[in-house]
């Protein structure tokens, strides 16, 4: 391979010269003269508009350039601004700069490097600076990669579906168990109650408790099982919510008189406070609603100690405070032992749930204020907990009294 490396400063003087093959001739490189004129006043021109564009974007490739001697045809340079200053080879054909490169090798490793990387050095254009092997070769492994990646797409899309596919099949099955339970729960619920009120005072303390106790049991088992059906109802996208005209102070009656089953329990007592501005008529689906309450005070009588009170307040959001429209307040306080600060934030979150454990020793699979979340959220409303350790905590429930959100 006929070829010059040159070296030269940032201003353009040539520093070094170091020739493979035969060299070229025709040129006469000196020290300290600015590489431009090595090409005769014919290509300078050229040359100087070369060095321009080097010094600017720091990359040449393959630039034609005449040779100074007649009939001596085209030279190509090529070169690159490192941090040592300029590098240049100049050759008779393009595409030279890795062939020139093993040649340099010999003699001078540490100029071989510097050639190298300028082979290696992608244009601003996107091309490389490879000869026609190189460009062959780099065609057959991106042909290689994209066949292997039209694989992997292929592959990826089968598993989605195969996940899907099995992701549908375990909601259905979560939906069929959850449904099955649900009935029977509540049956040993009402039956409990059933054999208290009858019996009555025929009851001893031990046999009356173990009739409680299976009453709690059973609901704390229903509160579970409606949580796993919403589960399995938003993971498949089919959460729906029938609204309906509700009186939402007689809904939170109801469900604060179910839940004081479980408050006896612990000697709780469950306080309701209905305000004059509370909302009556609110077009919401009062199952879900109800299912909201249930998990909320469940909660509150998990983690609150034995005697506590919760506190139940039905009224109206202070006026702007929830968003365009009026909306009905629900709010359940307790004085537990409260939650955290670095806990509040995953409190909404699937399977997200506090470090505090129940004062009786209750668990929690962390599904119950997720769903809240969803079914409050679906109704175009809003919840949120204010709560610290020591000092309860109060979750706030704002739902649209119209039907706006429909």
């Amino acid at each position: 391979m006929d070829a010059l490396v040159l070296t030269c400063d940032l201003d353009g003087r040539l520093r070094t010269t170091h020739a493979t093959g035969a060299g070229l001739p025709e040129l006469h490189p000196e020290a300290g003269r600015p590489f431009p004129m090595l090409f005769g006043p014919d290509a300078v021109g050229r040359a100087l508009d070369l060095f321009a564009d080097l010094r600017r974007t720091g990359l040449v490739l393959d630039r034609p350039l005449a040779s100074p001697q007649e009939q001596g045809g085209t030279l190509y340079l090529s070169g690159w601004r490192d941090a040592e200053g300029l590098v240049l080879t100049v050759a008779r054909a393009p595409m030279a700069v890795h062939a020139i490169a093993e040649q340099v090798a010999e003699n001078d490793p540490a100029l071989a490097l510097r050639v190298r990387a300028l082979g290696a050095v992608r244009p601003a254009g996107g091309g490389f600076p490879m000869d026609g092997a190189s460009v062959e070769a780099l065609f057959e492994e991106m042909s290689r990669l994209n066949s292997d990646l039209a694989n992997a797409q292929r592959a990826l899309a089968k598993a989605n579906a195969e996940l899907a596919a099995s992701n549908e099949q375990k909601n259905r099955l979560m939906g069929m168990l959850a449904h099955d339970l649900r009935s029977p729960l509540q049956v040993v619920a009402g039956f409990a109650q059933i054999l208290e009120e009858r019996l009555g005072g025929r009851l001893e303390d031990a046999e009356r408790s173990c009739l409680e106790r299976i009453r709690e049991s059973s609901l704390f088992m229903r509160h579970l099982v409606e949580d796993a059906l919403s589960l399995a109802a938003v993971q498949a996208g089919r959460l729906r919510l029938v609204r309906r005209p509700t009186d939402l102070v007689q809904l939170v009656r109801r469900n604060v008189s179910m839940n004081r089953v479980l408050a006896d329990g612990k000697a709780m007592t469950i306080e309701l406070s209905v305000n004059d501005d509370a909302p009556r008529a609110v077009e919401v689906d009062p199952a879900k609603v109800e299912q909201v309450l249930n998990n909320l005070l469940s909660n509150a009588i998990k983690y609150s100690d034995r005697g506590a009170l919760i506190r139940v307040t039905v009224g109206a959001t202070p006026e702007g405070s929830a968003g365009a429209g009026p909306h009905a307040r629900i709010v359940v306080a307790d004085n537990g032992r409260g939650i955290p600060e670095a806990e509040l934030g995953q409190l909404f979150q699937p399977f997200g749930r506090s470090g505090t454990l129940g004062t009786a020793g209750e668990t929690t699979v962390g599904l119950g204020l997720y769903i809240c979340r969803t079914i409050v959220e679906g109704h175009g409303g809003r919840i949120s907990v204010d709560s610290a350790p020591g000092r309860g905590s109060a979750f706030t429930v704002d739902l649209p009294v119209g039907s706006a959100n429909h």
